[in-house]
């Protein structure tokens, strides 16, 4: 396999570890996969955003936001990575599944990414823009396995 393929890998791995960290809650972690002067633009409406700054203050910010959600689930789209060095530019896309109440919300979404490999060669977003493409709502029911 090619250094290149390899570093395409774990750049993904990045991404996925996000999805992860903010399906499953795990708001220490998030704060790792982003570095220290990281901003993040989270686009709410078309014409409202939040810009933040700093892996810690981005994971406190969904850790607080995130409990709204009574469920979450991220699925990760397919993603078209570029490398120059240790600059990795990324845009993704995903479809998220966030349950508020009794409603779910499916929406489309487009990350534009740019991570920076570190010293101990680990990937993190150095910045993230999130936009919302498209949206409608669901009503949630109880999970549960057919009787046979």
């Amino acid at each position: 396999m090619s250094d290149t393929f390899i570093e395409e890998l774990r750049v993904r791995a990045t991404i996925d570890r996000y999805f992860h960290c903010v399906d499953s809650g795990d708001w220490k972690k998030l704060g790792t996969v982003f570095t220290d002067e990281a901003s993040f633009e989270f686009n709410l409406s078309p014409t409202e955003k939040k810009v933040l700054k700093g892996g810690q203050a981005i994971a406190d910010y969904f850790q607080d936001r995130n409990k709204i959600f009574r469920t979450k689930t991220h699925y990760v789209g397919h993603a078209e990575i570029t490398l120059d060095g240790n600059v990795a530019k990324a845009d993704v896309y995903a479809i998220s599944n966030v349950t508020i109440g009794e409603r779910i919300a499916v929406r489309g979404l487009r990350y534009a990414d740019e991570l920076v490999k570190g010293t101990d060669g680990s990937w993190r977003f150095r910045s993230r823009v999130h936009r919302g493409l498209w949206q409608y709502y669901a009503t949630f029911v109880e999970p549960e396995v057919p009787k046979t």
